[in-house]
């Protein structure tokens, strides 16, 4: 059950007022800034070869450009934002440090706007842009709390708590603890609150989602909601969030097209029931109109095209074409099922036009390399993935894709270069260097070129994996 606060709120115009921490130099005695980008990309990698991880291109950028503009709104320095999603029903979101935040897909399906989705991005960014991890550390080896150890480890065992939720490394301390936690839920309440207006988002949908929040734990027989067991929802912290939103000038902000398809396809693509979702996308159909209907309709067709009911995706899509002729998701859509229905010359063609007309939407390449790579178009695909690299050369993935390609073609030791610089992009150095080592092995003496630059990255990713090594005794 949720705890309420019996302390009095404060007023409006006192929650507005009241300053946030200065931040001083305690809290890197115990978790440096390099140790935070450390434990981020040991989650990262869990992250990633987690069963429940979504990589999908088109849910990625939506996701990571809302970020981006809500993180735009505050100073974060050197830090990177990366935001990713899990396949997970529950209500949950969390922040790691080194700038990973997560959401699981049952968040975002519970959120019913935009902007409340908004709300739990600006509040994962002020738990990172506060370092409330390292200053809740300082505070526990101040008071012979839990080890830093226990700490960091709670937030890796599983990647399931949230930089607020730590506190559960130790049951004994746990009333000491949450009091800690909620001071910095209100904190990130405040900071949020100010980059969601800044951004331009509606500040009131953080007090809409509070109430969802409350409704779903009161109306529910289940155990509450891990998004409140990391993330405690007080009376005072709800009352300290109306102030501050009761002191700031109403704006309005109508949810993209882009919110609104996102959903649909999480629901229709990743759902443990697919059965369900089309009942519930062909309810939303009937009962709605607009850009909601429209989403609704691109949901079932995605749904229906996975079930290979082709004819009746296609009908849906073609309808939603006419109305939506620029829409990306759409267009992405239609050529899975022209590839799925036989035309795979007619899919290619349309993502080939695709990224030749979006040059700026650089995830619509993947979709495009991903449908060359299932036709044995190798070379195509090559070519492809080294002009996007060059192009965005932090898109690790493309390296996968990229090894794929060469794998095809037989080029061995180029497949094994490009899966060391997937490896050493999140952070397995000592892997890359393996990788490296194989790709010397199969080119011998083929190329005099690439055997140089094989062994000019070795040298990179050998000096960076003792690095590693060396950093992890010091820890």
């Amino acid at each position: 059950m949720i705890a309420f606060s019996l302390f009095h709120p404060a007023t409006a115009q006192e929650a507005a007022t009241t300053p946030l921490p200065e931040l001083g130099d305690a809290a890197s005695v115990y978790l440096n800034k390099r140790e935070e980008k450390r434990i981020g990309q040991m989650f990262f990698r869990r992250l990633l070869a987690s069963p429940k991880y979504i990589d999908d291109p088109e849910l990625r950028h939506y996701i990571n450009q809302l970020g981006a503009r809500v993180g735009s709104a505050t100073n974060l320095g050197e830090l990177k934002l990366h935001f990713s999603l899990l396949k997970e029903s529950s209500l949950n979101a969390f922040a790691v440090p080194g700038g990973y935040i997560t959401f699981h897909t049952g968040l975002i399906l519970t959120t019913t706007t935009e902007s409340e989705l908004a709300s739990v991005v600006g509040h994962e960014i002020a738990h990172l842009s506060q370092r409330h991890l390292p200053r809740m550390i300082a505070k526990a080896e101040a008071t012979k709390l839990p080890t830093t150890a226990a700490i960091i480890a709670s937030i890796l065992i599983g990647g399931q708590a949230g930089i607020a939720g730590v506190t559960l490394a130790n049951a004994n301390l746990l009333a000491n603890q949450l009091a800690y936690s909620r001071e910095f839920e209100k904190e990130a309440d405040a900071i949020g609150i100010q980059l969601m207006s800044r951004s331009g988002f509606d500040p009131e949908a953080t007090s809409s989602f509070f109430e969802k929040l409350q409704r779903f734990t009161l109306v529910t027989s289940k155990d509450v909601p891990e998004f409140l067991r990391s993330h405690p929802l007080s009376y005072t912290r709800v009352a300290e969030a109306e102030a501050r939103l009761a002191a700031l000038p109403k704006q309005t902000h109508a949810s993209s097209i882009e919110f609104h398809f996102t959903k649909a396809k999480i629901r229709a693509l990743f759902t443990d029931r697919p059965e369900v979702a089309q009942q519930q996308l062909r309810a939303q159909i009937s009962e709605t109109s607009g850009v909601e209907n429209q989403a609704a309709k691109y949901g079932l067709a995605l749904s229906l095209s996975r079930q290979r009911k082709y004819d009746e995706a296609g009908q849906l899509l073609s309808d939603l074409e006419k109305a939506l002729p620029e829409q990306i998701s759409i267009l992405i859509a239609k050529s899975d099922v022209l590839r799925g229905s036989g035309q795979v010359a007619d899919g290619i063609e349309l993502l080939t036009a695709l990224v030749n007309t979006h040059k700026d939407q650089h995830y619509v390449a993947h979709y495009l390399i991903d449908a060359l790579l299932d036709d044995n178009q190798f070379d195509l695909a090559k070519r492809q993935t080294r002009y996007q690299l060059r192009r965005y050369p932090d898109d690790f993935r493309l390296f996968r894709k990229l090894s794929k390609a060469n794998v095809g073609l037989g080029n061995l030791a180029e497949a094994h270069q490009a899966d060391a610089e997937y490896l050493a992009a999140i952070g397995r150095y000592k892997a890359a260097v393996s990788s490296l080592k194989l790709a010397l092995r199969d080119n011998a003496d083929k190329s005099s070129y690439l055997k140089q630059s094989i062994e000019a990255r070795l040298k990179d990713f050998d000096r960076l994996a003792s690095e590693e090594k060396k950093q992890e005794k010091e820890s």
